[in-house]
């Protein structure tokens, strides 16, 4: 809940901010309205019914062989063109100057260096024509070198060849109305490449690799530079196999097809990928699903071409690091009287204490309204300056619970400058390595992803199956406007503005690591997303208050999970529900942020929870859960590198760590707690004796 972090003096401006276009995204919806060139929206999908789990493949796709008997050979000189036997043509194939035009199904092949010259196909759709690339170099100084007009082509790169096709800076086309063709390799029907040879695409006018029907890949080395998108195919993008090196000007890998619920989709299984994109790494309309393959992608020039509120928080635990470990027995501690889910306005009441408005006073300091102010440093009225930052416009701003940092783009400005099949629009870039208008799923895989926005990036749904992500954002690691689920896998955010964001974020298994400048793992929407709206449109121009509840929700089942937040490291404009896994949280440092925000509960009913942070506005584990759990706060400032340890009344240490940042507040629940017994809180060489009287049971130090 970003707004109440930056106070009441900035109100005004961030109420500005909630007027429909601060924050908004294009209403989606399932069908597009006809191309056209002046659109001022963007529309994509909102849809999908790919039920796709692998790539489809034919077997006569699959296939690199060829017949050599049966084949027609093309050998290129210059702008010349020569058959080796002139009466296997016959009606298949006719040159005119330096074109070759295939009108018939067959295999072809092709060696040379051809010079302003082209390769066209114009087949019945049902025919399937194989161009085998010998060591080829196509050149068109005006229009794409491999034009297919018609037909099913399937292009095999011969063994060990290298093969090369770049096309001019601009396009002649007979008339004013044609936009045909795109790019240096262009289909209107399906393609295919396979074989193991390479080759080298430039694209100068648009695109490097353009299809208007059915993508695929089957094997090969790709390496593609184009000044607007890489890889395009309208229906779908399939990947078997392959290594590709992609330059782009926009987007790397794209699927364009808003308008069939069943199509717009890529769907990779396996490979090598190294992307450099302008735009967005790897784009979807429907679904991008990722089976397996490495994959190496920076988009927007990476996560420092964004602009952070504040400095980036404390490192990553190391291998060497001692957390606290994950208890050997799970299960709920036994039940006890609660003492309540509230907290005054701003902070935690210590046991016995009387704590003034908006936080608790740190020893000989004053503490102003709305948080802590830290050393040394003054607060502005209603609330914290964040740390290193400079308080600028908020144009361009999130909506979304509070201000943008410096540089940052609302979802309206980091929407495609692309439509559906790839026109220039007025939009600004979007800058994401993977990113889907409906469905995004990882199922497998090593990522390493750099980004100016998002890493992983969904409208709708992101799902984490497996795989070993790591990924460096200018702002959010991954962000899923519906549900974020983590069902598995090794991710690592080393760098980001919020860590996971999604409405509903619910975390299964795997092995998570986060450090962000603002909150960890943020369960948050817009009003298009709010569950007590009965009415989506007024819902959608509406903003919420801080502390509103929205019915976002985070549930953690499982899995372990360190994260290390400037912000508050839990944050749900709901519910957060925590049944089992092991979770450390190393909070804020400053008063206007908590290790735990919600606006409903944190009801915890099983694994273990350590939570550190500041004091400002802390929220303890709610009193509607059934596994206890035990806080401590103190007036003075334990430091950052203090050992912290758990105690049982016999002396055998629970749980230890070492606090990251400089701390006042404590929390630890384990299914090894039970009300009425005797522990050992220790900070440094400070200890403190507590009994357990109640579920959450508040402690000062």
């Amino acid at each position: 809940m970003k707004a109440k972090k930056i106070g009441a003096v900035l109100l005004s401006m961030l109420l500005a901010c909630t007027i429909p276009g601060c924050r908004q995204e294009d209403k989606e919806t399932e069908t597009v309205a006809e191309e056209t060139t002046d659109r001022s929206e963007s529309q994509h999908a909102s849809v999908s019914t790919v039920a796709l789990t692998e790539g489809k493949f034919s077997e006569e796709k699959l296939d690199d062989t060829w017949d050599e008997k049966s084949a027609v050979y093309f050998t290129f000189e210059n702008d010349k063109i020569s058959i080796a036997e002139e009466s296997s043509v016959k009606d298949k194939a006719e040159i005119s100057g330096s074109t070759v035009v295939i009108r018939q199904e067959g295999t072809y092949a092709f060696s040379g260096t051809l010079e302003d010259g082209q390769i066209i196909v114009d087949a019945d759709k049902e025919d399937t024509i194989r161009m085998v690339f010998c060591g080829v170099s196509i050149s068109n100084s005006h229009t794409a070198p491999v034009y297919s007009k018609g037909g099913n082509v399937v292009i095999t790169l011969k063994d060990g060849t290298e093969n090369i096709v770049g096309d001019g800076e601009e396009y002649s086309f007979e008339n004013e109305e044609e936009d045909e063709p795109e790019a240096a390799v262009f289909s209107k029907d399906d393609l295919t490449f396979n074989g193991n040879g390479t080759l080298s695409v430039t694209g100068n006018y648009k695109h490097g690799i353009q299809c208007k029907d059915d993508l695929k890949f089957v094997s090969g080395t790709y390496i593609v530079s184009a000044v607007n998108d890489g890889i395009v195919g309208k229906d779908s993008v399939s990947v078997r196999d392959g290594n590709f090196t992609i330059d782009s000007g926009d987007d790397g890998i794209k699927a364009s097809n808003a308008k069939d619920t069943d199509k717009g989709y890529v769907l990779l299984e396996n490979g090598s990928f190294q992307i450099h994109a302008d735009g967005d790494g790897i784009q979807a309309e429907t679904l991008l699903r990722i089976n397996g393959g490495n994959f190496e992608i920076t988009a927007g020039g990476g996560s420092q071409n964004a602009t952070v509120v504040s400095g980036m928080p404390g490192r990553m635990p190391e291998s060497g690091d001692e957390e606290m470990p994950h208890p050997e027995e799970s299960g709920n501690g036994p039940g006890g009287e609660s003492p309540g889910s509230g907290r005054p306005e701003g902070g935690m009441t210590p046991e016995g204490g009387t704590l003034p408005e908006g936080g608790m006073t740190p020893e000989g300091g004053t503490l102003s309204e709305g948080g802590m102010t830290p050393e040394g440093g003054t607060l502005p009225e209603g609330g914290m300056t964040p740390p290193e930052s400079e308080m600028e416009s908020l144009e361009g701003g999130r909506q979304e619970e509070g201000m943008t940092p410096p540089g940052y783009k609302s979802e309206e400005n980091s929407e495609d400058s692309n439509h559906a099949d790839g026109e220039d629009m007025s939009e600004s870039d979007s800058t994401k390595c993977l990113k889907s208008y409906v469905e995004l799923i990882v199922a497998g895989g090593e990522f390493i992803l750099d980004s100016q926005d998002d890493g992983i990036h969904s409208n709708q749904n992101v799902t984490i199956q497996e795989g070993t992500i790591t990924i460096s954002t200018g702002d959010d690691g991954i962000h899923a406007e519906k549900t974020l689920t983590v069902n598995g896998g090794s991710l690592t955010i080393e760098k980001s503005y919020e860590g996971l964001e999604g409405f509903d974020i619910v975390i299964y298994d795997g092995s998570i690591k986060i450090v962000s400048s603002d909150d960890g793992i943020n369960a948050a929407g817009d009003g298009d997303n709010d569950r007590e709206s009965e009415n989506q449109e007024e819902s959608k121009n509406r903003s919420f208050m801080p502390d509103e509840d929205q019915g976002a929700s985070m549930t953690i089942n499982g899995g372990t999970i360190y994260v290390n937040a400037n912000g508050d490291g839990l944050d749900a404009n709901g519910n957060i529900f925590m049944n089992g896994g092991m979770v450390t949280v190393h909070g804020p440092s400053d008063g206007g942020n908590g290790t735990l925000d919600y606006a409903s509960s944190c009801r915890i009913t099983g694994g273990t929870f350590i939570g550190i942070g500041s004091i400002g506005m802390a929220q303890n584990p709610s009193g509607d859960s059934t596994q206890a759990s035990a806080v401590f706060c103190t007036d003075s400032v334990i430091e950052a590198g203090t050992v912290i340890s758990f105690k049982d009344k016999e002396g055998n240490i629970m749980a230890e760590t070492v606090t990251e940042k400089n701390a006042q507040w404590f929390a630890f629940s384990s299914p090894e707690l039970t009300v009425g017994d005797t522990y050992l809180f220790c900070a440094g060489t400070t200890e403190k004796e507590v009994i357990l009287t109640q579920i959450v049971t508040q402690v000062s130090l």
